[in-house]
């Protein structure tokens, strides 16, 4: 059975726009000098293992960060969208422009 209508929650998607920046912020601003855990290891390997286990999850991090940047830019544009949309939809049904 197909849906007849299209219902669009533009304030979960603000929410989850806001949510996005939340989780972009902390990647973005997340502790990325490992030296000091390395360090405090007391044993080389497990020192070395800390440090590449750091370095590897930094690009990582920053290659979310990234995508989350990229999926918001989405979400804005189909909340964008959806809002002109309505709006002519709107305008069209009482009359107003086409």
């Amino acid at each position: 059975m197909a849906r007849t209508s299209l219902t669009i929650d533009g304030a979960g998607l603000e929410a989850l726009l806001a949510d996005l920046t939340t989780v972009k912020t902390e990647f973005e601003s997340g502790d990325s000098s490992a030296s000091a855990t390395a360090e405090a290891c007391g044993h080389a390997g497990l020192a070395a293992k800390v440090t590449s286990f750091a370095t590897n999850w930094n690009d990582r991090r920053a290659k979310l960060a990234e995508q989350i940047t990229e999926l918001g830019e989405a979400l804005s544009t189909i909340d964008k969208t959806f809002t002109e949309v309505d709006g002519e939809l709107e305008g069209v049904l009482i009359g107003g422009d086409e």
